[in-house]
């Protein structure tokens, strides 16, 4: 990933909301048919991620193993998705999910998940999670030890 120095950076600056990711991390997560997005603005900067996966990657931690057993059809998982803070409220969240819908959709998946911080809580993704139509279908505690609500919304 070209950007991935950027993508740390901004991953360090949205702790502890988001969950620690290391550049030992990137052969994982960018393998198999997941979904990265990255925005950037006209000069290059980056602005956010989104990293996302299939119910039936490879891909395995709690969160995801939790959100199959909870779930038996086809989604996509948002892993983590991250902004600059000065960039937050312009739409590039609602267009990362508004084009993983679409191609969850293309890959027959009927639903996006996610899983959100309760504790340390996170109430701006809870607000916006909402507004999107997400609602929640589990709690449990992620393997960063973080209290987490496992959300679901249809694509």
């Amino acid at each position: 990933m070209a950007d991935q120095d950027a993508v740390l950076r901004l991953n360090a600056d949205n702790r502890p909301v988001v969950a620690t990711v290391e550049a030992s991390d990137f052969p994982w997560l960018l393998a198999g048919e997941g979904h990265h997005f990255v925005a950037v603005d006209t000069t290059g900067r980056v602005l956010g991620y989104l990293f996302a996966v299939p119910r039936t990657s490879n891909y395995d931690d709690k969160e995801i193993a939790e959100l199959r057993r909870l779930i038996a059809e086809p989604f996509y998982y948002i892993c983590q998705v991250a902004l600059a803070r000065e960039h937050r409220g312009r739409g590039i969240r609602r267009t990362f999910y508004a084009t993983l819908a679409e191609a969850a959709r293309r890959h027959g998946a009927r639903l996006l998940c996610c899983d959100v911080n309760v504790e340390p809580p996170n109430p701006e993704s809870l607000a916006f999670h909402r507004r999107l139509g997400f609602r929640q279908i589990g709690a449990g505690v992620a393997s960063n030890g973080f209290a987490v609500a496992y959300l679901v919304c249809d694509v």
